[in-house]
């Protein structure tokens, strides 16, 4: 259900933004305002949840990511718009404490299949959603049914943890009573209790402490973890990890303006293809690993990376040329199955140089590529479809596509030369 809620947002906010005399600029703004007080209140409510109950703190971002969801749908003026978006991009987190409280009550055994389960209603919901979204925006105040509709998800959501995990806000004072209880029997004097409780106090104070400073650092490392990088060992990796998630970021916040803008397309079909688009993915996922049957001499993913630029780079220029709907659709086909191979291809490049530096881990590199693509990628492409329209965003994607096929021919040449050396 939360990621119905997420996803019937897509095809309407940029729309009412510019139904609003919002900039496609505004836009962008506002899309890497979210994403970075994402990657900065993550840290926070997992410190959070670490010191009060992560079931108590999922409660709270429900509540109030539904209270905001239906202030964003009241909103008619630029300002409440942005307000509600800061607030919602400090507490939607569900996805984030949803798989921490599944770590802790389920089986390693078990935990593989309940997560193909998660990530296949996970996948209905990502298609569900903006077709959903399309029809209702279609009516008079569409887009305050919609903004409804998912503040109702968010209830519902909260109601179900509330039944689920009704012990969630009380863990902390459980295992308080637990612990009193047992000093009590174990100790007759009321003075070795009174010890013991002493003790406990001042362990949870450390402990808290700890946690807190904790926090600061991860806080800072999220917003400075940059600079620590070895470039000179991860520049080519990180920025092919970087053009990719860059393109890609580009491509989903001008779908549905390009939709309304150059092809005049009715809300009802933007949700449509945009259910499509989300479809084609899932299924190109589902067969990654039937692709990989092809790419068996290829276990350093240098080739995949080529193939999936190259296919991704052509993608992006046939939909520049498309003169219909129709064509639009034909080429997020090939579009989808690149996205599939490169997701996995530059993942595992990153692991590959990792492993030759023998530290660091794959979400260091990985993540901040991710995390900065998604936060410069919305204001660069608002700024050049301001300046020169569908034409020049079009021209960006292919360009900066064709400089990660180039880069990723670069690495191969360079495997290739690696290999005769040996």
């Amino acid at each position: 259900m939360d990621s119905v809620a997420c996803s019937l947002i897509i095809p309407v906010l940029a729309p009412y933004l510019r139904s609003l005399g919002a900039s496609h600029f505004t836009i962008g703004s506002l899309v890497s305002l979210y994403f970075g007080l994402q990657l900065i209140s993550s840290p926070v409510i997992s410190y959070y949840g670490d010191v009060k109950s992560r079931a108590f703190i999922l409660q709270i971002t429900l509540l109030v990511c539904s209270t905001f969801y239906c202030i964003l749908g009241t909103a008619n003026v630029l300002p409440v718009i942005f307000l509600s978006r800061i607030v919602l991009g400090m507490f939607t987190h569900t996805q984030i404490l949803c798989e921490t409280i599944l770590a802790e009550v389920v089986s390693p055994a078990e935990k593989l299949e309940i997560q193909r389960t998660l990530t296949f209603f996970g996948t209905v919901g990502i298609v569900t959603g903006p077709a959903i979204a399309g029809n209702m925006l279609e009516l008079h105040h569409g887009f305050q049914y919609v903004c409804c509709i998912i503040s109702i998800i968010f209830l519902i959501n909260f109601a179900i943890v509330n039944l689920f995990l009704p012990n969630g806000p009380h863990t902390n004072k459980n295992e308080k009573d637990n612990k009193a209880v047992k000093s009590k029997t174990s100790s007759p004097d009321i003075k070795d209790e009174k010890h013991v409780e002493s003790e406990t106090s001042v362990k949870k104070t450390i402990e808290n402490e700890i946690k807190r400073e904790s926090l600061l650092k991860e806080i800072f490392n999220s917003v400075t973890g940059l600079v620590h990088i070895n470039w000179l060992f991860y520049w080519d990796v990180f920025l092919l990890k970087f053009l990719f998630d860059f393109t890609h970021t580009i491509h989903l916040v001008n779908f549905a303006p390009v939709l309304r803008d150059v092809y005049s397309t009715p809300p009802r079909w933007i949700g449509y293809t945009v259910a499509l688009q989300g479809l084609a993915i899932a299924i190109s996922g589902f067969l990654t690993e039937w692709m990989n049957m092809f790419y068996k001499s290829d276990p350093n993913h240098t080739n995949r990376s080529l193939h999936g630029f190259g296919l991704l780079t052509f993608s992006f220029f046939c939909l520049s040329l498309a003169p219909n709907w129709t064509c639009v659709f034909v080429c997020l086909l090939p579009l989808s199955t690149s996205v599939c191979l490169l997701k996995t291809a530059t993942l595992e490049i990153i692991k590959q140089r990792i492993s030759l530096n023998k530290k660091g881990s794959v979400k260091g590199p990985g993540q901040y590529a991710f995390s900065a693509a998604r936060l410069f990628a919305p204001v660069c492409t608002g700024l050049v479809y301001d300046m020169y329209g569908f034409q020049g965003t079009s021209l960006l994607k292919v360009v900066v596509a064709g400089i990660a096929t180039a880069l990723s021919y670069s690495l191969l040449l360079q495997q290739v030369q690696d290999k005769k050396k040996m």
